[in-house]
């Protein structure tokens, strides 16, 4: 067993001044080790020397990203020739901040967060699909008496944190039935699910919330019972998943395959025996597992959002759902810039997601894998 160092960056403001440090080096250079490898210089380590690799989470919810910590535990990054150093970054839009500035190789923000930077000018790749399920919902207490989208007239959205990739997906499906922020409705920060949420939506503070799916999950678990306000055809809307720069992934493809095949193995394991898969996820984050019933709806979540749709079921790991992609796409643009929608034709599919490496990353013994399951002498 291999624990990885885990750090948290917390602030939103921290990741910012983060940005600015790395863009304000005298020439424009940048100055860290990092973003030196992000400018193209490739990191090949000597024979028998693991590799570092800074990944950014965006919480520390351990059971929604378990294959990454299951991939630490049983050695597969390290099997791979890496030392992953895990970092917490506050939300989406600071992962991405974090890719940008070179202070992280590899990031896991979500769909709409990677879009709206690349609608910006930045350039990013994905080249392994983690999760296929749209990772935000928007829900309402099912006493409010709102039935509809449009019902949200007048009425304050709440939202995990000024950062939440889930801010973007607010606005453009309510600029889809007709409300714009700050005109027809308002957007307050009430947290991630906790008893701040739930005390929010009960004063009234928010008569909605959008947030991660997890999020929505805890707040009735934590007794408030919500009725869902997101239309089925969001479904398959993109979810988190493996980013990097465009300069990290030319100059590093193969730490990037290397990494998405320790993750592969560790998806690979988790299905074959998803016991050891929960009690060694456990040991990375014990006190969210103390309340079982909230834990295990949290490992349901996360089983579905990594199940493939249909369509992909026979396809590799890491394959990604194009069709849903395109249809995010066509969402979000709906609208004007000001309501939150994405500029027509700023996003490239294409461009964003790349299947090149998809071969490489699954080039192991999955049965191997799954024998290794099998045998799991269990948690010492």
């Amino acid at each position: 067993m291999r624990k990885s160092r885990t750090v948290i960056w917390v602030s939103l403001l921290v990741a910012l001044a983060l940005v600015v440090a790395a863009c304000s080096d005298g020439g424009g250079g940048a100055t860290s080790t990092t973003a030196t490898t992000l400018a193209g210089e490739a990191t090949t380590a000597p024979p028998g020397e693991l590799q570092k690799v800074t990944f950014a989470l965006t919480n520390q919810r351990a059971i929604q990203y378990y294959p990454y910590y299951l991939a630490d535990y049983l050695g597969y990054y390290e099997a791979e020739g890496l030392d992953v150093e895990t970092v917490i970054v506050s939300g989406s839009g600071a992962t991405v901040q974090q890719l940008v500035a070179g202070n992280a190789d590899i990031g896991h923000p979500s769909a709409p967060a990677t879009a709206q930077a690349v609608s910006q000018g930045q350039c990013l790749k994905q080249p392994y699909t983690y999760a296929h399920v749209n990772v935000y919902g928007l829900a309402t207490p099912a006493d409010s008496g709102i039935e509809t989208l449009q019902d949200l007239q007048d009425k304050v959205v709440g939202v995990s944190e000024p950062g939440g990739g889930e801010i973007i997906m607010v606005r453009a499906v309510l600029a889809g039935v007709g409300l714009a922020e700050n005109v027809d409705y308002t957007i307050a920060a009430v947290g991630e699910g906790g008893p701040l949420t739930v005390q929010a939506l009960q004063n009234g503070d928010a008569q909605a919330y959008s947030s991660s799916i997890f999020d929505v999950a805890s707040v009735e678990a934590n007794g408030m019972p919500l009725r869902q306000l997101l239309p089925d055809e969001f479904r398959y809307f993109p979810s988190n998943s493996i980013v990097v720069t465009c300069d990290y992934y030319e100059a590093n493809k193969d730490i990037v395959t290397r990494f998405a095949r320790a993750v592969a193995k560790a998806t690979v394991f988790g299905e074959a025996n998803p016991d050891a898969a929960w009690e060694i996820t456990k040991t990375y984050e014990p006190e969210l597992f103390e309340d079982e019933a909230l834990a295990r709806a949290i490992w349901d979540v996360t089983v579905d959002m990594i199940t493939p749709p249909p369509a992909l079921a026979d396809a590799p790991l890491g394959s990604h759902y194009y069709e849903g992609w395109n249809a995010y796409l066509a969402f979000a643009t709906q609208g004007t810039e000001e309501e939150g929608a994405l500029p027509p034709d700023s996003v490239d599919v294409n461009e964003v997601l790349t299947d090149e490496l998809i071969g490489e990353i699954n080039n192991f013994d999955r049965a191997a894998v799954e024998a290794e399951a099998g045998a799991f002498p269990g948690v010492g």
